[in-house]
């Protein structure tokens, strides 16, 4: 079994703390395996409605469960130019060489299924897209890149064919709790 590389929480000097690589990882090589308490999406919507979780923490592994991510999990933060993937469940891997002390960052939006949750992006990348939203917001020619890649997770490749055949609904419990939390129009 290989072992993931070590990595360093630490300032990002931009928007608080990140992760960042204590080694050089090579492309395609696990970098981390994000990890957490496994939840339904019931589970979820309760903890946001009572405060013991914010929206943008759980990371979404299937269409109706998700982890609450742990905290070294929760510090890595998003690139609109990101260097690593999601594949499988949660593993994360190098989408190109990553040098020692660089961040290490996903996009975010390649692991949401269409739901009406956006966030303000700061990653100050050169194609920034100021605005970050679900699979659905992302530029034709990056979806098929990570597609390519395979940086889409399992059930992702689901949603994305139930997407494409036009079969694709937002489950009513995440509609009703995104409106109480004034997150839809």
């Amino acid at each position: 079994m290989k072992m993931m590389p070590e990595l360093k929480v630490k300032d990002t000097k931009k928007y608080g703390q990140g992760v960042f690589a204590s080694d050089d990882i090579r492309k395609g090589r696990v970098a981390y395996v994000l990890s957490g308490e496994k939840m339904d999406g019931l589970d979820l919507i309760e903890r946001i409605n009572s405060d013991k979780e914010d929206i943008n923490d759980p990371l979404q592994i299937g269409k109706r469960t998700y982890i609450d991510l742990d905290k070294i999990s929760r510090t890595f933060n998003h690139s609109c130019n990101p260097n690593t993937g999601i594949r499988k469940t949660s593993e994360m891997f190098a989408l190109r060489d990553i040098k020692k002390g660089e961040e290490i960052t996903y996009d975010y939006s390649s692991v949401i299924a269409p739901t009406e949750w956006k966030m303000k992006c700061k990653c100050g990348s050169k194609n920034c897209r100021k605005v970050l939203g679900d699979i659905k917001s992302l530029p034709k020619e990056q979806l098929n890149y990570y597609k390519k890649s395979g940086a889409i997770q399992g059930y992702m490749k689901l949603v994305l064919k139930e997407i494409e055949s036009g079969k694709y609904e937002i489950p009513k419990y995440e509609l009703l709790a995104l409106q109480k939390l004034n997150i839809t129009k």
